[in-house]
């Protein structure tokens, strides 16, 4: 079993999918990109910080600088770019997971999580 399963890994591994994800996991390490989720991120947790004092000071200013990083950030074509292979990845991943657990127990169902 246990070879089946590292056979499963390395051609999850080679699989175009994964190796473009890769690529675009190390383009979000860029000198363009880093500094932008830096400002993303400092801006956020001063927003949260006034958010706690709104009734005492005007935020206005911040939430719209927030919106407007936040646009920067979605329409980056490197963070469009991994946001999609992220994607074809997870579903990749998920065709995979049903052909693994097909069959195994008609009680598990592993699309969503029911409880109770």
């Amino acid at each position: 079993m246990y070879k089946e399963i590292d056979e499963l890994i390395e051609a999850i591994v080679n699989d175009e999918i994964f190796k473009q994800y890769q690529i675009n996991e190390k383009l979000l390490q860029s000198d363009q990109i880093i500094p932008l989720l830096r400002k993303h991120q400092m801006i956020q947790d001063d927003y949260m910080k006034m958010k706690a004092y709104e009734t005492y000071v005007c935020i206005d200013e911040t939430k719209q600088q927030l919106k407007d990083v936040k646009d920067e950030i979605s329409h980056n074509p490197h963070i469009q770019a991994y946001y999609k292979s992220y994607y074809q990845l997870n579903e990749l991943l998920e065709k995979i997971t049903h052909i693994v657990f097909d069959g195994i127990n008609e009680d598990i169902y592993t699309n969503q999580w029911k409880w109770g």
